[in-house]
């Protein structure tokens, strides 16, 4: 399937059973009780997680899958299958996405987001993956000339930027040299530590030029 690779993770881990739902943590003994969190009426299988529960059954329903066909699967392969064989496949798989993060963002976050921004996300995610994966194969790519020469004037050119790392407090900075045809001619590198700053990075590495 031509789609991100956190995509893929989650039906990975819906075919195999591993969805880290509360029916399953229940069974592992992870979680106190296995009955969904949000409804309070059934069993929090992924099943129930993804489609069955009220809160996304009404999403399926508001982006178009309102088919019996859809609803009557019997498990999570079968749903997949199904749904990614659908001419709405990348719409399909848009939705499971955003409504696995929407059941993450209620049970783990306390956050309720509304139906129309959800469906606005699910579309405009689906939109991205069309664009992204979904290409003409026979239709070459445009060229793209890219070029520095300074109107063919002998010069050089330094290319700076900075960085950071907001888990390990640390910024860094550094900057290329090369001449009007892109031959490298020096380069530098360091990192200021404690600091999480960009601006800080981007502007130590103009002030130690």
């Amino acid at each position: 399937m031509q789609v991100p690779e956190k995509y893929k993770f989650l039906i990975w881990l819906a075919c195999y059973n591993a969805s880290p739902t509360l029916s399953l943590l229940h069974h592992r003994n992870m979680a106190p009780s296995g009955i969904c969190c949000r409804c309070g009426d059934h069993d929090e299988t992924f099943l129930h997680c993804i489609r069955d529960c009220r809160f996304s059954s009404n999403i399926w329903y508001k982006i178009g899958f309102t088919g019996i066909d859809f609803f009557t699967k019997q498990n999570a392969y079968d749903l997949i299958k199904n749904g990614t064989s659908d001419s709405r496949s990348t719409l399909f798989l848009a939705g499971l996405w955003w409504v696995w993060r929407n059941r993450n963002l209620m049970c783990l976050n306390n956050e309720t987001r509304s139906m129309f921004r959800l469906c606005n996300n699910i579309h405009s995610s689906a939109d991205a993956i069309k664009s992204s994966f979904h290409r003409d194969g026979s239709a070459a790519p445009p060229d793209r000339f890219i070029k520095w020469n300074c109107n063919n004037y002998p010069r050089s050119i330094l290319n700076i930027d900075g960085s950071c790392l907001g888990t390990s407090i640390r910024a860094g900075f550094g900057g290329v040299l090369s001449n009007s045809a892109w031959v490298y001619l020096s380069g530098f590198l360091s990192f200021i530590p404690n600091s999480n700053d960009i601006l800080l990075a981007e502007l130590t590495t103009i002030f130690d030029l």
